[in-house]
């Protein structure tokens, strides 16, 4: 926001009402604003809003938090004061007060990795462990991801990194979990003295806990700042572990490795190292403190910019985890994105603080743009090179960018370089057309599906809303648009632009290979007790049985009973380049039976590790052989889906909030190359009629998942995961596979994988239905 007096906006420009939690608040004549209301964030306004319910404040300064939706569509937030708003935070307030608590939540005490459990059975060290004394601090700065410096990371016995990492505690919010070191630089300090730069570490936790990120900057600078910063950490006093925060200034660089200078109007202690250096001006974190520097004042921090030195791939790039940089900073400008969007709570975000603050990048993005544009950027894969990003924005600022700590790495950091341009040249018409040039750029692998339409959709609904552009700016945008995605079409398909030869494997027909059937059956007189069948399904479709229990066992004991008779099954049918698919056929009300987990032998890897599992219905509400309208859809569905491309689509939940199915006339109306994922269903009442509703519309492939893995987790999260693993496997027979990989991903605790936690696959062919009752199989 700027500084410039309030100006006084038409009535057609403000909302007729704005919601808030079990309210709603009309809004009266002279509201006011200090700034055009921008698309992402709406702005904050002065205005006489009559009664509000008495709401929970941390203080008497304490600014209401909501949001509201523009005519034109998209939630935006808002914050204002209690008995009338406040447009901005007060110019005598002091911005270390907003943004410590978000600081302080992101921030982690590095130490031993813990041995046991502690006495209440929360599973980190007892009071009093060598394993509570921190070696330092750091701070998460994605989802599972910790950045640190590596002496710190590196502390202690064994400290040199080994092959696999290196396993380390962490302790946030009260709780304590392991992590990996994953990168280290240097991996050991080469001799006396203060560890070289670039002095960093990342820590990847070893299991999915919720917990918060900070805000790394975007910015291309060397000093970033010469105004006020905060540091953050701990420390220990009287042998007990404190939380420990500060403020200096950086008074220059030491050398041209990206070490910042740290004044000396503040102690800086020695268990902050790792800790995040904060930019209170702008809101956002542009350095790790690294040390106090002995015998002299202040201390030293390293640049953020550094990040941009992780090692590059030593292979082509074909997925976003190949590329360890852009695996971080893509995460963590999905989480500020994906928690702008929620409406689902309360809780104070980033963007929240950096509107209230006023603290914009530049000239052209208010803060909701910002968060909403680097999280669509995130969505697409990197640049093909620094020198093509390079080329891209040198051509877009006119004049080619000079000095650079460290070359631009991603779609964020080009970003950064477009803010401020110099005098005479529009920020925001560079920025919507980088917006294009990113969403039409060569790829190293294919986008996700939709990323690069909803990065247009974006920047054409911005250039539509700013009435400082003008009509012929859109027209012209819009131009290069189109004939930037004609100059590389090939087969848009249902996801939109392609890129020639770039992606997920090449469309082929399907091909069948011999699988495993595995069929299970309630005995319904007795509680408890099944019935099994195990079959081989060859490469035609017959049925040869291979062993089965008409005893009835119990559910508990299936692992271990059918163990012996299963791997025989797999022994048949495997090849050596490919694992035989387990069929799992089941009645609806065992569809979540947790087979994929049952581990064979067991000791051994869970089953979903080993091989693609799948479910079938063993009662599907269709007769195999019918014939007519119905049935025909049904296999149409299922021959459109093998060709591929397919299209994944969520059905009952929309940015983090349940959703209703679609009635079934619009389920049935839906592309035939439609893939249904159902978020909520294990959640909701009517989750099962809904799964029910989905199949009986003839999809023959739906993925839904047996629990949240994490309540706290983000529905987006696994809504991107789907589409991932859809836009991976390309056609549906690959899907099966690439559902393993991600079961695999999750055993080796690999954060991206965390949401095929209780991932179901159904998969059923209406081409080669199950052997019916009346055919029953015999051991032969």
């Amino acid at each position: 926001m700027t500084s410039s007096s309030p100006r006084r906006l038409s009535s057609s420009s403000i909302p007729r009402s704005v919601k808030y939690t079990g309210c709603s608040i009309a809004p009266s004549r002279g509201h006011r604003c200090t700034r055009t209301p921008r698309h992402g964030d709406g702005g904050t306004f002065q205005a006489r809003i009559g009664s509000i319910p008495t709401l929970p404040r941390a203080g008497p300064r304490r600014p209401l938090a909501f949001r509201y939706c523009w005519p034109n569509g998209g939630w935006r937030g808002v914050t204002g004061g209690y008995g009338g708003a406040q447009d901005a935070q007060d110019e005598d307030s002091d911005p270390f007060e907003t943004l410590a608590p978000l600081v302080r939540a992101a921030t982690v005490r590095v130490h031993a990795p813990p041995s046991g459990y502690a006495p209440d059975g929360s599973g980190g060290p007892s009071a009093g462990d060598v394993a509570v004394r921190p070696w330092g601090s750091g701070f998460f700065v994605a989802p599972n991801w910790v950045l640190t410096c590596a002496h710190v990371a590196l502390r202690g016995e064994g400290g040199a990194m080994a092959d696999g990492g290196r396993e380390v505690g962490i302790t946030f919010d009260g709780r304590t979990v392991r992590g990996r070191v994953e990168w280290a630089e240097p991996t050991a300090n080469p001799g006396p003295g203060l560890w070289p730069a670039p002095d960093l570490a990342l820590i990847r936790l070893l299991e999915p806990v919720p917990h918060a990120c900070v805000w790394l900057t975007e910015r291309t600078s060397k000093v970033f700042t010469r105004k006020e910063v905060a540091f953050f950490g701990c420390m220990e006093v009287d042998g007990e572990v404190e939380d420990v925060s500060g403020r200096c200034t950086i008074r220059g660089e030491l050398g041209k490795d990206g070490k910042l200078r740290l004044g000396n109007e503040d102690e800086i202690p020695s268990g902050a190292s790792g800790g995040p250096v904060v930019d209170l001006a702008r809101g956002e974190v542009i350095g790790v403190l690294k040390a106090r520097r002995g015998g002299q004042d202040g201390g030293l921090a390293i640049s953020v910019v550094q990040l941009r030195g992780l090692p590059l791939p030593q292979r082509p790039v074909g997925a976003e985890s190949d590329d360890l940089f852009q695996r971080v900073v893509h995460a963590h400008d999905r989480h500020h994105a994906d928690r702008h969007r929620r409406a689902d709570t309360n809780v104070t975000t980033w963007t929240d603080a950096h509107n209230l603050m006023g603290a914009t990048p530049g000239r052209a993005l208010s803060p909701g743009m910002r968060t909403e544009l680097l999280g669509l950027l995130a969505e697409l894969p990197p640049p093909v090179s620094t020198l093509s990003l390079l080329a891209t924005v040198n051509e877009l600022r006119g004049q080619p960018c000079e000095n650079l700590p460290l070359a631009p790495r991603g779609w964020r950091d080009g970003l950064g370089l477009l803010y401020e341009l110099r005098r005479g040249q529009s920020e925001l018409e560079t920025v919507l057309r980088y917006c294009v040039h990113a969403a039409t750029a060569e790829r190293p692998y294919e986008a996700a599906h939709g990323a690069e339409r909803r990065l247009w959709n974006w920047a054409a609904a911005v250039a539509a809303s700013e009435r400082d552009l003008s009509r012929g700016f859109r027209n012209e945008l819009g131009r290069e648009w189109l004939a930037r995605v004609n100059d590389r079409r090939t087969d848009p398909g249902p996801s939109g632009v392609r890129v020639p030869g770039a992606g997920g494997p090449p469309a082929r027909e399907a091909v069948s290979h011999p699988s495993v059937l595995l069929e299970i059956d309630r005995r319904g007189w007795e509680r408890d007790s099944y019935d099994w069948r195990i079959a081989i399904v060859d490469a035609a479709g017959d049925v040869r049985p291979v062993a089965e229990g008409a005893e009835g066992t119990r559910l508990g004991e299936l692992p271990a009973r059918l163990s012996a008779p299963l791997t025989e099954a797999f022994r048949r049918c495997d090849e050596p380049d490919r694992r035989a698919v387990l069929q799992v056929a089941v009645v609806r009300a065992l569809l979540e039976l947790p087979v994929e987990t049952w581990r064979m032998p067991a000791d051994g890897k869970t089953l979903g590790e080993q091989r693609p599992v799948v479910v079938r219905r063993a009662d599907p509400e269709y007769d195999p052989d019918e014939v007519g309208e119905d049935a025909a859809l049904r296999r149409a569905r299922w021959k459109r889906v093998q060709a591929g491309p397919m299209e994944p689509v969520v059905l009952d939940c929309d940015a983090g909030e349940p959703a209703p199915v679609p009635s079934d006339d619009e389920l049935r109306s839906r592309g035939l190359y439609s893939v249904p994922a159902l978020c909520r269903a294990s959640d909701a009442e009517d989750g099962p009629a809904n799964l029910r509703r989905v199949t009986n519309a003839g999809y023959g492939v739906v993925l839904w998942r047996r629990e949240r893995a994490e309540r706290d987790l983000v529905c987006t999260d696994f809504h991107r995961g789907v589409e991932h693993a859809v836009a991976a496997a390309a056609q549906a027979d690959r899907l099966p596979e690439a559902v393993r990989k991600l079961r695999a991903d999750l055993a080796r605790r690999e954060p991206e994988a965390y949401i095929s936690k209780g991932l179901i696959l159904l998969y059923d062919d209406p081409t080669r239905p199950l052997p019916g009752t009346d055919q029953p199989l015999e051991t032969p």
